[in-house]
């Protein structure tokens, strides 16, 4: 693991030109290659409120204050976009100087994404609020509006890169188990408003419209989330064709009945981010019953299926398909997890490394097995995020691998040597794995 490394040229203490100079990502970020406000530049050291062991905004202090600022949209989407920019400067900084684990590498780029949707989120929601309404959200009730955001990219899986977007999805409901039960006086409160009345679809709508310009409005480097791009590295295909917004009890009919059998595979990475928990709660569960559904259609063809989808995967991510390699192993514990889930539903979560051990727990994979695969994937998505950070993404293939270039590009000695080595034994692991797979089908 990274933390054995002993020579590390980018290990040396960064300033943020130096980090902008050795990272192409956080140069198109920033700008000019420093984080500039009211005529000077932005430090770390006269950040308010930070993580004090890592020199990190802190996320329960920025909620707290950017609640005060959203009455006024536009300091508040400057707020947002300072956030972003500083935790990214701060996590590439430590994770630079190796005084970050990489699992916690993962934890604050998955939290740093969270706070984006949901602050851009609550900026289109107060907005609309001034403006329209409609019987669901009665502003005396105070009630959380009956919608739901949810990702479909690595964000949903939990283990984003630093260039991963959201790919979030909007389900809004109007039934009465997510929102109190209206009454005739309801109605007439709304109708005697001098807000524009909105039905619950359109509100919805604008909405998810609304929130979805905010996260793809440029930072001051002209970079912003593409509306449904897993990743914002390489000009890939989307995930799906624009910002989904759809009514709950629609949500698997839509899949179902009008989403290739490719396009609902997407939702295995399917999480509830940020709304009403209830509602959030319901999508994940109609999510699995979805999958679960599209298995037992696909019967014999779902493995291929799956591996077409981890093609386009590798795609749209810019990563192989390497035996052994990170979307290799993804791609085989998903295998798993179907063939359980038929008998326990609850396999079907959205993390590889969290469905590992619960694979291992019903004793399809052994302790060995798992360590083996946890380690070299865990590894590999160490390097690929570093890759990402440095802007030189590249084919994880065995060519290159053996031919020690990576060492160079990442600054790290010894990395294709570690890389082989992990990737060799993750092969024998799902080798043997596919085997008893195999005998126990034939059984």
């Amino acid at each position: 693991m990274p933390a054995k490394q002993s020579v590390n040229p980018a290990k040396r203490s960064l300033d943020d030109k130096g980090l902008c100079v050795a990272s192409p990502f956080l140069a198109d970020l920033v700008g000019q290659g420093t984080w500039r406000e009211t005529g000077r530049e932005q430090t770390f050291t006269d950040i308010p409120g930070k993580d004090e062991d890592l020199n990190q905004p802190s996320f329960k202090d920025f909620r707290q204050e950017f609640r005060k600022t959203l009455h006024d949209p536009e300091e508040a989407v400057l707020s947002l976009r300072r956030l972003r920019v500083r935790t990214l400067l701060a996590l590439a900084k430590a994770d630079m100087e190796d005084r970050i684990k990489p699992y916690q590498v993962r934890a604050r780029l998955r939290a740093l994404s969270e706070v984006l949707v949901q602050g851009a989120w609550w900026v289109a929601e107060n907005s609309l609020r001034e403006k329209y309404v409609h019987p669901l959200i009665l502003e005396r009730r105070n009630i959380k509006p009956p919608v739901a955001i949810c990702s479909l990219s690595r964000l949903g899986s939990g283990e984003p890169f630093y260039t991963t977007g959201p790919a979030p999805i909007f389900v809004h409901s109007r039934a009465a188990e997510f929102a109190p039960a209206l009454t005739e006086n309801d109605f007439s409160v709304a109708r005697r408003t001098k807000k524009e009345w909105l039905p619950a679809r359109e509100y919805f709508h604008r909405l998810a419209r609304r929130t979805m310009f905010l996260l793809s409005m440029p930072d001051p480097g002209g970079k912003g989330f593409a509306h449904m791009a897993e990743d914002n590295f390489p000009d890939g295909p989307p995930l799906l064709p624009g910002a989904l917004v759809i009514l709950f009890s629609a949500f698997e009919e839509h899949f179902l009945g009008r989403r290739s059998a490719k396009e609902r595979l997407a939702l295995l990475r399917l999480r509830f981010l940020v709304g009403q928990d209830r509602l959030g709660h319901a999508v994940e569960a109609a999510a699995c019953d979805a999958l679960l559904r599209t298995a037992e259609d696909l019967g014999s063809r779902l493995k291929a299926v799956i591996n077409a989808w981890y093609r386009d995967r590798a795609k749209a991510e810019g990563l192989p398909l390497v035996r052994g390699g990170l979307l290799d192993i993804e791609r085989k514990i998903r295998l798993l997890q179907f063939q359980l889930a038929a008998d326990d539903p609850g396999l079907l979560v959205p993390s590889p490394l969290k469905a590992l051990d619960m694979l291992t727990r019903a004793g399809l994979v052994n302790g060995d097995e798992r360590l083996i695969l946890s380690r070299s994937y865990n590894w590999q998505w160490f390097l690929v995020n570093r890759l990402c950070l440095l802007g030189r993404r590249s084919a994880l293939d065995l060519k290159e691998l053996n031919s020690g270039v990576l060492d160079d590009r990442l600054g790290l000695p010894g990395a294709s040597e570690q890389t082989l080595k992990m990737i060799k034994s993750a092969q024998g692991v799902l080798a043997d794995l596919i085997r008893e797979s195999r005998k126990e089908t034939a059984a």
